[in-house]
């Protein structure tokens, strides 16, 4: 009779140790995470003054959980820029209007067509945001846009079309046969007299 051979023990048979905690135990840490995870969900959410709400909670209530407190300050981080960020798109179409047109005398036309181009996505039949817009677009010198900025504001309101012949913020335009036609110019016309 032959020797039976030795029953060899693969790893499978092995207990494994249980895997080292990454986080220490306390005897609030269930609560701790419980409203760390609250916070997370209504990030997800979009729901994030309720979250900054949750997180709050947790920074005041458990003091002694470090390390869930440091994770909390990270995601009320993330509330705070994206309740900032919607309450700057939370302005209304006339106040955005109004940001622009106080740039736009500032010298700052790169924030004034910002703004104009934010107002417009939420009206787009305003027309005197495409006709401010045409004008901060000609003082940055970016005449094909101003253009068209400035026909649309034509369509829209066809007194756009006086305005702008007598605008200096289209000074730069002057002489542009497109921007003429578009106004009125004739070739007698001078000084933006017609």
């Amino acid at each position: 009779m032959a020797a039976a051979a030795p029953v060899k023990t693969s790893s499978f048979n092995k207990i494994a140790a249980p895997p080292p905690r990454l986080l220490r135990e306390t005897r609030t840490t269930t609560a701790a995470l419980s409203l760390l995870e609250k916070g997370i969900k209504l990030i997800y959410q979009k729901e994030f003054k309720k979250a900054r709400g949750e997180l709050k909670s947790l920074l005041e209530g458990y003091p002694a959980e470090s390390e869930i407190l440091a994770r909390a300050r990270s995601y009320l981080q993330i509330c705070e820029r994206e309740e900032t960020v919607h309450r700057k798109m939370a302005l209304g179409n006339e106040q955005l209007y109004t940001l622009g047109v106080m740039e736009h005398n500032r010298g700052d036309y790169e924030k004034a067509v910002e703004y104009f181009r934010i107002s417009l996505e939420k009206h787009q039949k305003s027309d005197h945001v495409y006709y401010s817009l045409a004008a901060s677009l000609a003082m940055k010198g970016e005449s094909a846009e101003a253009i068209l900025n400035l026909r649309q504001a034509v369509e829209l309101n066809e007194d756009n079309r006086v305005y702008a012949k007598n605008d200096s913020d289209f000074a730069s335009l002057h002489g542009q046969k497109e921007f003429d036609d578009l106004v009125g110019w004739t070739p007698t016309s001078t000084g933006g007299q017609s």
